[in-house]
């Protein structure tokens, strides 16, 4: 019998983590498994990277958002649109932050992992087992885009993240998919159930070859204490933040909401600089 505590999209919300795993010690679990995302928008950065490897993590897997930190690096980034402006900046303040080594451990983490536990076969993944962006497994999705998750009919039960909304649903050959939510940035398109103070995980319990339990929860954390931090630790796009931390909205790829900011904080002039001086150590 293993009792695991499945985490996602930390998204840098180190107030919501620090939550969430009061919470799941609380049940004892014997293991962390993680799906990716560690990183930004928010401040957390080496403090929420030792405190998620002072874990009994035992299986993870590679994130778009981690991906995204080398994309930066490795380009193109156009100056021009303010949604590459946003993420660079953003990468910008982090990057200090990580040490050589934890960048190039982050670079090399899987896309996919797959391994027996309690005699059943597990799969993680950030999304898909060969992409970890894009939108094809949200819960709107059509079953054949769900029946991808699972390419192995080996697989019992397939486990992935990315949405930020909490999953529970079958292939079409029976097969269990699981998605815990998001730590950092937990959503519902229904503005009812929408959980702006609330970081979302899971604790699955397996043994003998079942699930032998399945807890989807839901932790209440301090929303102004993060954005107290955020405010302290000088993060950039804090007004961005800050929306993102009350209404739940993600402004990613507003490019028209993102400009104005730029306009008053001079972010593409500061990526600039940062992109020289990468190059020149590089």
């Amino acid at each position: 019998m293993t009792k695991i505590a499945i985490l996602s999209d930390i998204h840098g919300n180190m107030t919501a983590f620090s939550a969430v795993i009061k919470d799941a010690q609380a049940h004892h679990p014997d293991e962390y498994w993680f799906l990716g995302d560690l990183f930004l928008p928010g401040p957390g950065a080496a403090n929420l990277w030792h405190g998620l490897h002072a874990l009994p993590l035992t299986h993870l897997v590679k994130g778009n958002w981690d991906d995204d930190l080398f994309w930066v690096l490795d380009g193109p980034v156009d100056l021009a649109q303010p949604t590459d402006v946003y993420f660079s900046r953003l990468v910008a303040y982090l990057w200090p932050q990580l040490t050589a080594d934890m960048l190039t451990t982050i670079r090399h983490w899987p896309l996919h992992d797959v391994f027996e536990q309690d005699g059943l076969v597990i799969s993680l993944a950030h999304n898909l087992p060969d992409s970890n962006h894009g939108h094809c497994l949200y819960p709107d999705q059509p079953q054949a885009n769900f029946d991808q998750i699972a390419p192995s009919q080996d697989i019992d039960i397939a486990i992935y993240g990315h949405t930020h909304q909490q999953l529970l649903r079958y292939t079409s050959s029976g097969q269990v998919i699981l998605n815990p939510g998001s730590i950092g940035q937990a959503y519902s398109p229904r503005a009812k159930l929408q959980t702006t103070s609330y970081a979302d995980y899971a604790l699955l319990e397996l043994g003998n070859g079942a699930i032998t339990d399945l807890n989807l929860r839901q932790v209440p954390y301090d929303v102004s204490a993060e954005l107290a931090v955020a405010k302290e630790a000088q993060l950039p796009y804090l007004e961005v933040y800050t929306k993102l931390r009350h209404t739940g909205a993600t402004s990613t790829h507003d490019a028209a909401y993102l400009a104005q900011f730029d306009q008053s904080h001079h972010y593409r002039a500061e990526v600039a600089e940062f992109l020289r001086q990468q190059r020149e150590r590089h």
